[in-house]
């Protein structure tokens, strides 16, 4: 019986796309853009003078992505400070080379994470993860809500040559350097998400 509930839970994951929280896809929703603007390289990375926000799913994601998307456009309306921006919307298989993009935001996958980090370290982009697991795949920041909101930046993952942040994100940002990082901090995340009350200041 244990056996046929799992396969059952799996089989219903499998068809209905991964659970996401509503409060941390809207404050990730929130707070990547403005990390975006920190990148001094940024002018390099514009798509017919727009900032390309990427947003990669897998197929039974999509309704989440344009959450998200939702999410970004209430909170923007159309411009990241200076530049006017442009949400891509991407299928995880359909992610390549030649995909538009001036920064990746990843949601959940098995497969394609990876996939993602070489994709971006070869067009030189800022990543951003749905989920502080996957930073130890190569993406770059993951953000989450514990006692307060905390920024995560993996630096080792970091291609300086085309990736270059103001000084001052250094100052805020949490460091994962190992897999012990990002474990430790995998307990938080579980810690949080008992407690469906945290408040998100500053948004």
């Amino acid at each position: 019986m244990k056996k046929a509930v799992i396969l059952l839970f799996i089989l219903v994951s499998f068809s209905y796309g991964y659970t996401y929280n509503k409060l941390l896809l809207k404050a990730q929703a929130s707070i990547f853009p403005k990390i975006i603007m920190l990148d001094k390289k940024l002018d390099g990375k514009l798509v017919e003078g727009k900032i390309i926000y990427t947003i990669v799913y897998e197929k039974n994601d999509y309704e989440t992505a344009l959450e998200i998307e939702k999410f970004i456009d209430e909170k923007y309306n159309g411009r990241f400070n200076d530049y006017a921006y442009k949400i891509n919307l991407v299928e995880f298989a359909d992610l390549s080379q030649e995909t538009q993009a001036s920064a990746i935001y990843s949601l959940n996958s098995e497969n394609y994470i990876k996939k993602v980090a070489e994709i971006a370290e070869q067009k030189g982009v800022v990543t951003f993860s749905y989920d502080i697991d996957n930073l130890k795949n190569g993406l770059l920041f993951s953000l989450m809500l514990e006692k307060s909101t905390v920024l995560y930046f993996n630096k080792k993952n970091l291609h300086p040559n085309s990736i270059n942040f103001v000084d001052s994100l250094y100052r805020i940002v949490k460091f994962v350097e190992s897999k012990n990082d990002i474990q430790k901090n995998l307990y938080n995340k579980t810690l949080w998400f008992k407690n469906q009350n945290t408040a998100i200041a500053g948004l």
